[in-house]
């Protein structure tokens, strides 16, 4: 199946000006699904809101120093998701292949952060992970399902082995998930270690760690910014980063191995637009740190 048979078309484009396909490489797509959504659902909404906020703000990234308008980005509508989960990451991992086969950059936009795991299973294992969340979602099982949003990083981890993951901002799991980690060697950051050194200590740990790696991802779940930031999300979590902690992180996590990113989680019926502002932000910053890298070989 080609991914042109899974996009819908019709949507403002993000940035609002879609590139062609073949001038383009980064490729931008929705995955409008929340179905696991335990607590205030709405993420499914989240595709067309980056996509109305990012046609409305400027281009021009101070922090990469590069006109965002020069790069072209291609916005290849949304997956035609269907209320199985299996079936519409199998949708989303199909997708994923097809665009990485031709050379490309995808971008994705969620949705619920399950979606993540339909892009990790697009990828060889040789893979490392940093995970921009509040939540470490390592759960082995969450209301009777060994696949939601509160577990997709434990089958993540199962698949490319916990040394190869890095969940930074965490502030919020429980117990077992918290002795994983420990026993496992999958490494956390939290708020307050980021905050007990310079942030380009945390910045410089994270190009370290995704160094070791022939490719590198990276998934940004807006919940990781404090509330007072990022209020429009389903599972809100006190005692979060900053904006800029999160950008400066994400700038750093955007390496010459880079294969792709995401953005997820964010719920806009639930606050006035701020934090779908705040997540098209991520994703243009994302695309000019990597726009001023080398492209992956």
């Amino acid at each position: 199946m080609s991914h042109s048979q899974l996009y819908l078309s019709g949507r403002t484009a993000f940035t609002g000006m879609s590139s062609p396909l073949e001038k383009s490489r980064f490729v931008f797509f929705g995955v409008p699904f929340d179905r696991t959504s335990t607590y205030k659902s709405g993420s499914r909404f989240a595709p067309s809101a980056l996509r109305d906020v990012s046609a409305n703000l400027e281009l021009y990234s101070i922090r990469s120093n590069l006109d965002l308008e020069k790069v072209p980005v291609h916005d290849a509508g949304d997956i035609d998701t269907v209320e199985d989960l299996s079936e519409t990451l199998r949708r989303t991992t199909q997708v994923w292949k097809e665009l990485s086969a031709i050379g490309k950059i995808p971008i994705i936009a969620g949705g619920e952060h399950t979606v993540t795991k339909a892009a990790i299973d697009a990828l060889p294992t040789d893979l490392g992970i940093v995970n921009l969340d509040a939540h470490l979602d390592l759960r082995d099982e969450f209301l009777g399902e060994k696949l939601s949003h509160a577990t997709f990083m434990r089958r993540v981890a199962e698949r490319i082995g916990p040394s190869h993951v890095m969940e930074v901002g965490i502030r919020a799991f429980s117990k077992p998930e918290l002795d994983y980690c420990h026993e496992s060697g999958l490494q956390i950051i939290t708020p307050q270690d980021i905050r007990k050194s310079p942030l380009d200590k945390t910045a410089q740990r994270i190009r370290s760690f995704l160094s070791g790696f022939t490719r590198s991802y990276l998934t940004v779940d807006i919940d990781v910014l404090d509330p007072a930031y990022a209020p429009g999300v389903g599972n809100p979590e006190p005692d979060g980063i900053t904006t800029d902690e999160c950008l400066t992180l994400v700038q750093a996590a955007m390496t010459s191995n880079t294969v792709g990113f995401d953005l997820v989680e964010v719920s806009p019926h639930l606050d006035s637009g701020q934090t779908a502002a705040v997540g098209a932000k991520v994703i243009f910053e994302a695309i000019a740190a990597l726009s001023s890298r080398s492209p992956t070989k």
